[in-house]
């Protein structure tokens, strides 16, 4: 395999050449294939209002800039750096369910203000 890893955010998944180079049957590979195809198809017109469609083809790749890109992913790397600061090795379940749940939150929150963020969730 010929690729580099980068720092930043990837617009393609290498998941299904992994499990081609793992020997998944084949009626996975294709199943994935076909998924991938259907969920990649932008051929169809914008659908940047934010309401869902049920048009074949709506699914429409956002285009950010890269200073979008850049926030959210600084965003993104600020919550995995605040998740594992939580010493939820040094609390009981409930109260690191709670601890994660008030980051998720938080990110969400951020997210929903933020349309450059919400590629990340």
């Amino acid at each position: 395999m010929l690729y580099k890893v980068e720092p930043g955010s990837c617009d393609q998944s290498f998941g299904i050449h992994v499990a081609e180079f793992a020997n998944f049957p084949e009626a996975v590979i294709a199943l994935a294939k076909s998924k991938a195809e259907e969920l990649e198809d932008f051929t169809s017109a914008p659908n940047l209002s934010g309401e869902p469609s049920d048009e074949v083809g709506s699914k429409r790749k956002r285009v950010f800039s890269p200073d979008d890109v850049t926030r959210g992913a600084a965003r993104a790397r600020l919550l995995l750096e605040d998740f594992s600061a939580l010493p939820l090795d040094e609390v009981d379940g409930s109260k690191a369910t709670e601890m994660v749940a008030k980051l998720k939150s938080d990110f969400e929150n951020d997210a929903a203000s933020n349309p450059w963020l919400q590629q990340f969730l």
